[in-house]
């Protein structure tokens, strides 16, 4: 018999199985599934309730789905069970051992039946039930819920990632425990292996349905996030500059934010640009108005990313969220740089998180909780940061009974009735695929915005063009919004902007008003199709509202009365002021209209029907006024046409003060072209005023060097006549062929030995004395000139040196004023492109200016009776890159107070005393330079003497016209910029002194060395003779 009654429940068991599989394929609805199988398995059971227990991410249960008797057990569908309900021991073994538990109330026992793991390609397979005590504290559990018998069976998803996704900082892990399956029964009942195996193969069942929903859910999911992507995509590339602003709110949207802000830094730091959706925080300092993103911490966080990967062999951590974490003990070290978190900085509550307590001020008095950074990347560089914003929310739960989430229960709860639990201000977690989804829109953010960078770069190389093309696109816009709004309009709108782009064009062409008020006449009248179209201007000396009719176009039979002369007592200020602010005064009919008499007079005088006048402003000054008269019949004036006269008379406004600024323009040009040549004139008097300044303070060294070779040359003149007289008398006695006694007699009177010696060198020394002289004149000439409007090439070592040899007199010992030494250190250097002229005098006035320092200061020792020290000049030329020249100039002189080396170069400052120094030497050097696009820098400090260091090009860089940039006196041409280097010259100090009247040439490329020694007289006593040495 049991046999027979065993039959039929198995087939019902099979037929409900096929039911709930067949459900499963049918349906995707989860619910809808477990609702069913509930039904099904409680029909079957025919216990008192069914149902489903879902664990959450944070431990809690939840009844998702119930079948019941209603009079049995009260229901539990939607009420929340607290995590302490299952203890994590009984958790770990529904996981790991998947173990089933049957409990009988009345017999106070419980049965385990765990699975045993399988073997290899084997499912698992159940074991025997084993029997213990169950826990009072169950008993008492089960009691107050009205249960006398209770199954349950583990709901575990195998091999399959968890069902609902944790928040990012959650630490509660439960492996793939989805939920459970709940048989009870208000009275004791009993449960064989059969029924247990039963209900363990329809969880088996449920748990294909969940993955199965999981998976769709997941792929639905993936879908959306997909499709909300390419949503953001398409509006960041919906054209050229991208929709950031758009974009940002779908953004927020899509990730279920309250707002957001996208923080850009296009030029740095120091400059950003800032898109907000919704509320937004206080800046950091109300000073500045710095956001939150620019915190030093946070921007840290948003720069750890941007900077490239460290060499495998280094060992220093990068900066990121964890590791600050682990440094001050909030966390453990992180153990994956790579994690996406470390790109995305999660945080579920701002005011809670304890990295940002400097930066939680800022979101004080606003509803915002959570926050997600997610910086934007391109490559290595960090292009800004996108923020999301969640704002606190107030949670509605049921409880099964009291619930104190602070406080672990220790005792069975004593009733399950249902608590509501509202919390205010609670913080939204993110989950991981939110943190993901942002990561993915932040890259879209990053490409999008760097290309919208390169765009703005690319526009802004074509600005002007581009205002220019927008301004007639515009324009162009604005007539096709006026053709879409009347089609009746049509035709008349685009003559009236063909008519006023002629106006403009012919007012553009030409500024004549007189052409420019006739033409528009014309041009109005036959758009317009009036009778007669006038141009009145006013007097703007006459008190009252006097004018003249000065253009006009009229039909014919129309009378004209142009320049005709008009003074109306009746136009008073207060038609005035109207006019003024753009009051057009419009007459349909003159005979209807309610003007003065006096206007209705002059009016039907000229025949007028129907009168528009139009107020010509100028600088906010009414100016005059445009009249249109229609003499046949009345009209009603239509706005677009009153629209277009306003264009038209702004443009004869424009007009007229394009019209007066050109005149002021052209006076204005003609007085800066008188003073621009005063300026020359006064610039060209300046330079040789101050060339002919150290001239007149050389020339007495410079009369003296020329005196010294024209006195032994003059000296020399005696003896070579004597020399040539005797020469001549004695070839007189050859050539008449005289007696040879005679011609001895001759011979015996001079010492034609000496003479044969002494003669060449007479000769020599005169030819020195005479190169001398041609040097000194060479110099002064090369000082001295006018530079021609070309440049030449120049070897600044014969510069140098033919300056020194005009200040050779200030050079020598005079008086008790010891020798200043020149010291030279000359690299072969190639010659510059240059205005010789002034580059002459750079080196004269500060290699003079050295001279007058060194002679000052020993001016003061010797006031002091001390002895005087020696003064020393230093040269030297070098070449510090392949395309300049430098040039040095020291001396050991007493220096240059740094309090006024500031003003060196200002025009008219000098140290010395009055009516030594005009003050334009240094001033005039210094512009010298910069003209030749060079830069001059000083350098000196107290007792060490001052240093002046020269930078100049090779060449100059040749203009379009072929000339050089900067000309000969830099009359009217701009300055070139200087190098951005100064070169720091290493100067060598040779100790060799120069004997005291000596001045060698050390030419690079010269073997010989010339010196001219003092006159001395000769073994006779009675001549002078110069010397000359001559050494390879």
């Amino acid at each position: 018999m049991e046999l027979e009654l065993q039959k039929p429940r198995k087939g019902t068991q099979e037929q409900l199985l096929m039911g709930i599989a067949n459900r499963i394929r049918q349906s995707l609805e989860l619910s809808e599934i477990l609702a069913v199988t509930v039904a099904e398995v409680r029909a079957f059971l025919e216990t008192d309730r069914v149902k489903i227990y879902q664990f959450s991410p944070e431990g809690h249960g939840t009844v998702v789905a119930e079948s019941l008797v209603p009079d049995r057990l009260p229901s539990l569908k939607g009420l929340h069970f607290p995590v302490d309900d299952i203890p994590p021991q009984a958790r770990e073994l529904f996981v790991r051992a998947r173990q089933r538990v049957v409990v009988d109330v009345a017999e106070c026992q419980t049965g385990l039946s765990a699975m045993d793991p399988p073997g290899d390609g084997e499912l698992r397979s159940p074991s025997t039930m084993r029997y213990r005590p169950v826990d009072p504290c169950h008993v008492e559990y089960l009691t107050v819920m009205g249960v006398q018998s209770s199954v349950v069976v583990p709901i575990v998803l195998d091999n399959f990632p968890a069902t609902s996704e944790p928040p990012v900082s959650s630490t509660l892990h439960m492996g793939n425990l989805w939920g459970l399956l709940v048989s009870h029964h208000a009275e004791p009942r009993s449960v064989d292996e059969e029924e247990l195996q039963f209900i363990q193969a329809v969880v088996d069942q449920v748990e294909i349905a969940i993955a199965q929903s999981i998976l769709v859910q997941r792929v639905t999911d993936q879908a959306l996030q997909e499709a909300s992507i390419n949503r953001v995509t398409a509006l960041l590339h919906e054209a050229p500059t991208g929709q950031l602003q758009k974009a940002l709110e779908e953004t927020v949207q899509i990730l279920g934010g309250s707002g957001g802000r996208l923080c850009l830094w296009p030029g740095g730091q120091t400059d950003r640009e800032l898109y907000t959706v919704g509320p937004q925080p206080h800046p950091l300092a109300t000073t500045d108005q710095r956001p939150f993103e620019e915190h030093r911490l946070v921007y840290a966080f948003l720069k750890a990313g941007a900077v490239p990967e460290p060499p495998p062999s280094t060992t220093t951590q990068d900066w990121s969220v964890e590791w600050m974490r682990a440094n001050y003990g909030l966390a453990a070290p992180p153990q994956d740089s790579s994690s996406f978190s470390q790109r995305v900085w999660a945080i579920g509550d701002i005011h809670r998180e304890p990295l940002l307590r400097s930066v939680a001020p800022s979101f004080q008095w606003l509803p915002i909780r959570g926050l997600i950074l997610v910086p934007l990347y391109y490559g290595s560089e960090l292009l800004g940061c996108l923020s999301i914003f969640r704002d606190e929310v107030n949670t509605d739960e049921l409880w099964t009974g009291w619930h104190d989430p602070d406080t672990r229960q220790l005792m069975a709860r004593h009733s399950f009735e249902v608590w509501r639990q509202i919390r205010i201000g609670q913080a939204q977690q993110w989950t991981v695929s939110e943190v993901k989804l942002a990561q993915a829109l932040g890259e879209r953010f990053a490409t999008a915005v760097k290309q919208h960078w390169l765009y703005t770069e690319v526009n802004s190389l074509n600005a002007s063009l581009e205002a220019q093309v927008q301004a007639r696109t515009a324009e162009l816009r604005q007539s096709n919004e006026e053709l879409q709004r009347s089609t009746a309009d049509l035709e008349r709108v685009i003559h009236q902007q063909q008519t006023l782009a002629r106006l403009i064009a012919k007012i553009r062409e030409s500024l004549d008003l007189e052409t420019v008020f006739r033409t528009t006449a014309r041009e109005v009248r036959q758009l317009l199709r009036a009778d007669r179209v006038v141009v009145f201007a006013f007097n703007s000396q006459a008190p009252t509202a006097q004018g003249k009719i000065i253009a006009e176009d009229r039909a014919r039979g129309c009378t004209s009365i142009l320049h005709l002369e008009l003074e109306d007592p009746c136009f008073s200020d207060q038609h005035v002021l109207q006019y003024q602010v753009g009051k057009v005064h419009s007459i349909p009919n003159v005979h209807n209209s309610t003007m003065p008499d006096c206007h209705l007079e002059m009016l039907r005088t000229w025949q007028v029907q129907a009168n528009l006048v139009i107020p010509i402003i100028q600088s906010e000054e009414l100016w005059g006024l445009m009249g249109i008269h229609q003499c046949t019949a009345p009209r009603d004036w239509q706005d677009s046409e009153v629209e277009f006269l306003r264009q038209v008379c702004a443009q004869l406004g424009v007009a007229l003060q394009h019209t007066e600024l050109l005149q002021q323009t052209r006076s204005q040009a003609t007085e800066l072209a008188q003073t621009l040549d005063e300026l020359k004139q006064t610039q060209m008097h300046l330079l040789q005023s101050e060339k002919m300044s150290i001239l007149g303070q050389l020339i007495a060294g410079v009369a003296h060097e020329i005196n010294n070779p024209i006195g032994f040359i003059h000296s020399n003149l005696g003896p070579i006549r004597e020399y040539s007289e005797f020469l001549i008398q004695l070839a007189r006695l050859e050539a008449q062929q005289a007696p040879q006694e005679q011609i001895q007699a001759l011979l015996e009177t001079f010492d034609l030995d000496f003479l044969a010696r002494d003669f060449p060198k007479l000769l020599d020394s005169m030819h020195l004395g005479t190169n001398r002289i041609r040097e000194i004149v060479s110099a002064l000439r090369g000082f001295s000139r006018v530079d021609r409007t070309i440049t030449n090439a120049l070897y600044l070592q014969e510069a140098i040196e033919s300056t020194l040899m005009i200040l050779q007199y200030h050079l020598k010992p005079n008086g008790s004023y010891p020798e200043i030494e020149i010291i030279r250190n000359y690299d072969n250097i190639p010659p510059i492109e240059c205005y010789s002229g002034q580059i002459h005098q750079v080196c004269m006035n500060l290699l003079s200016n050295a001279i007058d320092a060194l002679r000052e200061a020993q001016e003061e020792q010797l006031s002091r009776d001390q002895l005087p020290f020696i003064g020393r000049i230093w040269i030297e030329l070098s070449q510090p890159d392949p395309q300049h020249i430098g040039v040095t100039i020291r001396d050991n002189g007493p220096g240059i107070p740094e309090a006024i080396q500031s003003q060196l170069f200002d025009p008219f400052f000098t140290t010395k005393p009055l009516g030594k120094g005009t003050g334009l030497g240094l001033s005039i050097s210094y512009q010298i330079i910069q003209r030749h696009r060079g830069s001059m820098v000083c350098r000196s400090a107290p007792s060490q003497g001052a240093e002046f260091t020269i930078t100049l090009p090779i060449t100059q860089t040749p203009s379009a016209n072929g000339a050089s940039e900067m000309g000969p006196h830099g009359d009217g041409l701009p300055a070139a910029q200087q190098p951005a280097w100064s070169p720091e010259l290493s100067l060598n100090k040779p100790e060799a002194r120069l004997n005291t009247i000596t001045t060698r040439q050390l030419l690079p490329g010269r073997k010989s060395e010339l010196s001219f020694l003092p006159i001395e007289p000769d073994a006779r006593g009675d001549r002078p003779t110069l010397s000359a040495e001559a050494t390879e």
